[in-house]
């Protein structure tokens, strides 16, 4: 006798065409993502990277793949962060969120916020580090640009206020020197004196007048 089955394949090609739309569609997200993203061996060397990282270090994929993190890192955090990395490794700092500085080609720097987690694969421990860097390179200079210009407008409104209460002495000044000049002629001995000191008073007081302006 013989017995013949017929498996019906549908549900499995349908369960692994979906299971290769979500890969595609979390690579996309993993490729286009704005955050450099980049995943460590167990002995800290990139094995892959997003678009973001490469434009962050300034180096192909294929130039970044297989290098030491650590060379990408500003060189006075660089033993902090590659012994941390390690530690998160190891499952010993689950705390990972701390700032950097990252070094690209070309010494262009970049200050951001960096993060890292440890790759779980089930009950095993891979050793592996995916990380994440957020670059607020512009945002910290837009900052610095900002407290900047308050300084310079402080340092505007207090040279604004003293020229103000300069300009008013010398409106005085020049005020006395005509009450002086009534009563000492040409000719006198100290109408010379007083016209020297009302001249270099109107200069003083157009001077104090440009610092208003």
């Amino acid at each position: 006798t013989i017995r013949a089955g017929v498996r019906d394949l549908g549900p499995e090609r349908d369960m692994a065409a979906a299971l290769a739309r979500t890969e595609q569609g979390v690579m996309r997200l993993f490729e286009e993502a704005p955050v450099a993203i980049a995943r460590l061996d167990s002995a800290g060397r990139i094995d892959a990277c997003n678009g973001a990282f490469c434009r962050l270090s300034g180096s192909s994929r294929a130039a970044i793949r297989g290098r030491d993190l650590a060379e990408f890192l500003h060189p006075d955090e660089r033993a902090e962060l590659a012994g941390r990395l390690r530690r998160i490794a190891r499952g010993e700092d689950p705390t990972a969120g701390r700032e950097a500085r990252f070094v690209a080609e070309g010494g262009r720097e970049a200050a951001g916020s960096l993060y890292a987690a440890r790759v779980e694969q089930g009950a095993t421990q891979s050793g592996e580090v995916v990380l994440h860097f957020l670059d607020v390179s512009d945002q910290k200079r837009l900052e610095v640009q900002f407290a900047q210009s308050q300084k310079m407008q402080a340092v505007g409104q207090l040279a604004g206020g003293v020229a103000h209460d300069f300009n008013n002495l010398l409106t005085a000044m020049i005020g006395f020197c005509d009450l002086l000049l009534l009563r000492h002629r040409p000719g006198d001995p100290s109408f010379a004196d007083i016209m020297q000191i009302k001249q270099n008073a109107n200069r003083a007081a157009n001077l104090a007048r440009q610092l208003l302006a």
